[in-house]
């Protein structure tokens, strides 16, 4: 029996056992399934959640087909809620065009010093068109990366209190502090830093917090309160990779943060169903990868050989018609040709053409002396 080897996202099976493997493993999922449906036909009920709307705002030098692969990961990371974004636009026209870069970052400097753009406008309706739907009782989870974090700021400033404290912020290594007081109210406020980020330089309360261990704890007495920055240790290395949204250091934390949103705001039945659904789509894999694996059987035993013997039935019948070929093709081509020269020889004869023979008549040659004195003249 061969054990089974990971390849990718998937389980690869080798050898004739592959099938009842994954026999089981679809038996697993299914067993799961069987108990998560159970839960879902109990009578506890749970309580309602808060009605939740998920954005985010990226940073710097990203356009629309950039936004398509974080707006997937965070979906799929807060249990399947869909996150709505608002776009952040770049000037930068290809992933080489340089001067767009230095345009973003000259508009982030600009937005540094307190201007405000029309990014910032677009996500003041973007939050308040967000407020609206989720009612006066509802909750935004708002995800803010980078220069996304700044144009956040600026655009709390626009906001009122009532509509700040409904809004929960997440910032991932952002050019501007999100902080919680009097003037922004946040329902929860929250900076994730890596350590080697290369913003921190332009964030003084971000700097000073990691210096001094600080690290902002707006205290309301209770034992929810948590610290307003989190620093986190580099995983890739690389300031450049660490600071992405999606690299090693902030996916991490994306992914605790998706966890904590799963707990809070969605209700046990939904967690359920989504496990379920989850849990169905790797069966359904499972089961499908069984076929496949019995089907490539039944062509190894069967189809494959009966091409194996087809393939020796043409190599047979090949070497049958070569020795036709030598044994009676070739005497019958040779005998031909003997009939055409017999014929060409009757028909030069019935013609008259070959009957006189050819002679040889020597040419005279005259003396060497006359020829000269016939030069000499």
């Amino acid at each position: 029996m061969k054990t089974p080897s990971r390849g990718g996202n998937q389980m690869m099976y080798d050898g004739d056992d592959g099938p009842m493997l994954i026999f089981h493993a679809a038996a697993y999922h299914l067993s799961f399934l069987l108990g998560a449906a159970a839960i879902l036909n109990s009578p506890i009920r749970p309580v309602h959640a808060i009605k939740t709307q998920l954005t985010w705002v990226n940073g710097i030098g990203h356009n629309l087909d950039h936004m398509d692969l974080p707006t997937t990961v965070i979906q799929d990371l807060f249990g399947g809620s869909e996150p709505e974004f608002c776009h952040n636009p770049t000037a930068m026209t290809s992933e080489e065009d340089y001067m767009g870069y230095l345009g973003d970052l000259t508009q982030a400097g600009t937005q540094k010093l307190g201007r405000i753009t029309g990014e910032v406008d677009s996500l003041v309706s973007h939050l308040k068109a967000a407020l609206g739907r989720v009612g006066k009782s509802g909750r935004i989870v708002h995800i803010a990366h980078s220069q996304g974090a700044l144009i956040t700021s600026l655009a709390a400033r626009q906001l009122d209190a009532t509509e700040i404290s409904r809004i929960e912020v997440i910032a991932f290594g952002g050019a501007a502090a999100m902080r919680r007081c009097a003037e922004t109210p946040f329902a929860r406020c929250v900076n994730y830093y890596s350590v080697n980020d290369p913003l921190l330089a332009l964030v003084p309360s971000a700097e000073r917090a990691l210096r001094s261990g600080f690290l902002g704890v707006c205290s309301r007495g209770l034992p929810s309160d948590e610290p307003e920055f989190v620093f986190l240790t580099p995983r890739g290395g690389d300031p450049i990779l660490d600071h992405g949204l999606l690299g090693p250091t902030y996916l991490q934390a994306l992914e605790w943060e998706g966890r904590r949103f799963q707990r809070l705001y969605q209700p046990i039945r939904h967690r359920a169903a989504r496990a379920i659904s989850i849990r169905a789509g790797m069966a359904v894999e499972a089961l499908l990868e069984l076929l496949l694996a019995s089907l490539r059987v039944l062509l190894r035993n069967t189809v494959l050989a009966f091409i194996l013997f087809v393939q020796d039935v043409n190599a047979r019948i090949a070497h049958v018609v070569v020795d036709l070929i030598k044994v009676i093709v070739k005497p019958i081509l040779l005998v031909l040709i003997i009939l055409q020269e017999l014929v060409r020889e009757a028909y030069r004869r019935l013609s008259g053409k070959g009957g006189e023979q050819e002679k040889f008549e020597p040419i005279e040659q005259e003396n060497n002396l006359a020829q000269l004195n016939r030069f000499l003249d």
